[in-house]
């Protein structure tokens, strides 16, 4: 699970920024910002570009390291539709497509996809 140091914060609003899911938020007052876990896809992209690494994560917690489309794939578009950043382009009843440089390895659109066409390699982070 990912949280933020409230001494370490330094209240840029990037993590809030680069999150796809909008799990981030800042507290009443202004102070710090907040990850709300229900939120959370735990994709790493907060954790990755936090400059001041106020970002920080459990020991075991894990993030994607590859994801692509597998053979499983019908074309529903399903995933396509579901991905936060339109990474993922293909035409119904055809293999979809997942586009390297766009995608930000949420594994959003795994969580969406009903046929296990979605692979997703995952690796451990260590911690700040």
């Amino acid at each position: 699970m990912y949280t933020i140091d409230k001494e370490l914060c330094a209240k840029c609003g990037f993590c809030k920024y680069v999150c796809p899911f909008d799990a981030i938020t800042q507290n009443e007052e202004g102070r710090y910002y907040e990850i709300n876990p229900e939120k959370c896809q735990q994709c790493g992209q907060c954790y990755n570009s936090c400059i001041t690494s106020a970002v920080l994560c459990d020991k075991d917690q894990e993030k994607v390291s590859e994801i692509f489309i597998n053979d499983n794939c019908i074309g529903c578009s399903l995933c396509s539709r579901s991905c936060p950043v339109q990474a993922i382009t293909g035409k119904i009843k055809e293999k979809f497509n997942i586009n390297p440089e766009k995608c930000i390895k949420c594994g959003y659109c795994a969580t969406k996809c009903r046929k296990d066409a979605i692979t997703v390699k995952k690796v451990k982070v260590l911690g700040k």
